[in-house]
């Protein structure tokens, strides 16, 4: 009977433990919000594609890229819901956050691709397919970057383990 009462007791312990942290990761993510909102502060959407994985067991998050009035590109995340909406993620201090990449000025991105690797180990790295000055199409790999503090994007959908998102911020040069 002794170990029956340290069982449950442990167990409530462990239970307390994994509720309290499952609260503060709440309040470490940032919330997915409606597309009208996030262009008001980001700019049009301008195309969309997966957020690179790492192992071949998905395609990754989906990430659409907006562009602003400066020309700006933001890569944010993005869910669609069970109504079919869709929603972007931009943590609180995001205009604020550095610049990941840049991409020809003058250029017109015309949508986005994952770097293929050669191997089936993951999708690679996100590409943007551009427009040049001169109307050539090219490729330009482009970097993303974690938010360090404060609030950040969590893949949104399951299956899989939750998984912090980037973001990318790309100014013309």
């Amino acid at each position: 009977m002794q170990h029956f009462v340290y069982f449950f007791a442990g167990f409530e312990i462990a239970l307390g433990v994994f509720t309290a942290c499952g609260a503060q990761d709440a309040h470490t993510r940032a919330r997915y919000l409606p597309l009208a909102k996030i262009e008001a502060s980001y700019g049009a959407l301008i195309t969309a594609g997966n957020h690179p994985t790492p192992d071949q067991h998905g395609t990754g998050e989906r990430v659409g890229l907006f562009q602003d009035t400066n020309g700006t590109v933001w890569g944010l995340p993005l869910m669609i819901r069970s109504d079919h909406s869709v929603l972007a993620c931009a943590p609180p201090g995001l205009h604020s956050a550095r610049v990941t990449g840049t991409f020809p000025a003058g250029s017109t991105i015309i949508g986005t691709a994952n770097q293929p690797t050669g191997w089936r180990g993951g999708t690679g790295e996100m590409e943007l397919l551009l427009h040049d000055r001169s109307g050539a199409i090219r490729w330009l790999a482009v970097d993303s970057a974690p938010i360090k503090d404060g609030r950040s994007c969590w893949a949104a959908d399951l299956p899989g383990p939750p998984q912090q998102l980037h973001y990318y911020r790309l100014i013309p040069r």
